[in-house]
């Protein structure tokens, strides 16, 4: 404070004006605005300075909240652009092999060629398919936020056994090794969402894993700087550095070649984020597998 005293009584000829952080008694850190102009000196030489503060610490609160609103209405509406060009286009694409097939169909019919009548459906199935996919997982997008199970204090534990039961069906034709951390810890959020978490993290990860050879998938949790950290530790593809941000935007796919709608991992940040979380990824880049780590609100461990 008295740093600033003497900043302030310094201007002899020149308004002063500025904004100081001052440490109040109870230990909080206010913000004043101070303003401060010369008025002359006293017979004995000691100046005069009118000096005018006025506490501006929730202004400041509102102006720092104002512009992460407006940065986060910057950044939905450009997802918004982005997620109407993409939808057009990617509910575009089946409509349009449906459309095709049913007029391969009509002529295959008139033939009577019965195995290219059963190509022509199962390829009209498939494209269905795809659009149920993609309907289904915008429609759970929207949901983030708004529909919401009553939190609970919910295990670990159980939720990567339920994941894990629900990629079952991907796990026919291939050698996956899972290695799950024991004693994980309890989180508190919603229960429905937060299997979806682990269920889009391994469904990537096996989605993403060799064709051929041992698929090894780890589960657990680390700490770092006082603080827990769930991972999930794949040796897939891996993720090249340009794409450790990208692949959590919508519709960005690692590769397009692997089945999937692009949407699982914006998902899983929409998720995390709305439990006060943070997700992100680590990858030495092609062939040397990935890492995503995640943390969220806990409950203290198992004794």
């Amino acid at each position: 404070m008295q740093e600033i005293i003497d900043q302030l009584f310094a201007a002899e000829t020149r308004v002063h004006d500025g904004e100081f952080a001052i440490r109040v008694a109870d230990g909080s850190q206010r913000i004043w605005d101070f303003s401060s102009a010369p008025l002359g000196r006293l017979p004995d030489g000691r100046r005069l300075v009118m000096s005018m503060a006025s506490d501006i610490t929730q202004r400041k609160a509102q102006e720092r909240e104002r512009e992460a609103l407006i940065k986060d209405l910057e950044a939905r509406t450009a997802e918004l652009e982005r997620f109407t060009y993409t939808v057009s286009h990617d509910l575009k694409s089946p409509l349009i092999t449906i459309q095709g097939y049913v007029g391969l169909l009509q002529k295959d019919l008139e033939a009577a060629a019965k195995e290219r009548i059963q190509e022509d459906l199962r390829e009209i199935s498939h494209a269905t398919e795809q659009m149920q996919d993609l309907l289904g997982d915008l429609l759970e997008l929207s949901r983030i936020g708004r529909l919401v199970n009553p939190p609970e204090e919910v295990p670990v534990a159980e939720l990567v056994q339920e994941a894990r039961r629900r990629v079952a069906g991907y796990l026919h034709d291939r050698e996956v090794n899972f290695h799950i951390q024991p004693d994980l810890p309890s989180v508190y959020g919603d229960r429905a969402r937060l299997v979806e978490v682990f269920q889009n993290l391994l469904d990537n990860a096996i989605k993403f894993s060799p064709q051929i050879g041992q698929t090894r998938i780890e589960m657990g949790i680390i700490q770092k700087e006082g603080q827990q950290i769930f991972f999930v530790r794949d040796n897939g593809i891996g993720i090249p550095p340009d794409y450790h941000e990208k692949i959590f935007g919508l519709f960005e796919r690692l590769d397009p070649h692997i089945e999937g709608t692009g949407i699982g991992l914006t998902l899983v940040r929409r998720i995390i984020e709305f439990h006060g979380g943070h997700i992100w990824v680590e990858s030495d880049g092609p062939g040397q597998g990935s890492i995503f780590f995640f943390t969220l609100p806990q409950t203290e461990g198992p004794p």
